[in-house]
């Protein structure tokens, strides 16, 4: 996926982490600056950036509708493509509580504080603030 010993992943990471967020308006309308901090980046593999330049292009052909109910059917609807980390680790079992707690815990004692009303009030193990995070 990524190139051999990238200079940086910083931007890759966000853009990941924000292509894989809900595919509202304002994710839709800024796909192609996404792609283009991919590319300058230069972190993934050409094979790897094709792949996301297509779906980028797929989805924006799309009716918005259907982008987001083939969105809410691949995340949301199932274990397996969940995008919450610990949904795969400690499924509904308790051990999954203490995991939220460690990784909230480990956010805030790297000074990131999370504001529920920007992560869409999403849980801290949600793959596109775990990106954003290890961005930094």
């Amino acid at each position: 996926m990524f190139k051999k010993n990238p200079t940086s992943l910083r931007l890759t990471l966000r853009a990941l982490g924000y292509l894989l967020s809900y595919p509202d308006a304002q994710l839709r309308s800024v796909m192609p600056q996404l792609v283009d901090a991919l590319r300058s980046e230069g972190a993934l593999t050409g094979e790897r950036m094709s792949e996301i330049e297509a779906v980028c292009q797929h989805l924006a052909a799309l009716d918005p509708l259907e982008v987001e109910a083939r969105y809410v059917d691949n995340f949301d609807r199932g274990r397996q493509t969940s995008l919450h980390l610990f949904e795969h680790v400690h499924g509904d079992s308790r051990d999954r509580g203490p995991a939220m707690i460690d990784l909230i815990k480990t956010y805030e004692q790297a000074g990131l504080m999370l504001d529920p009303n920007k992560v869409g009030g999403e849980l801290p193990d949600y793959l596109p603030v775990v990106l954003e995070f290890v961005s930094t």
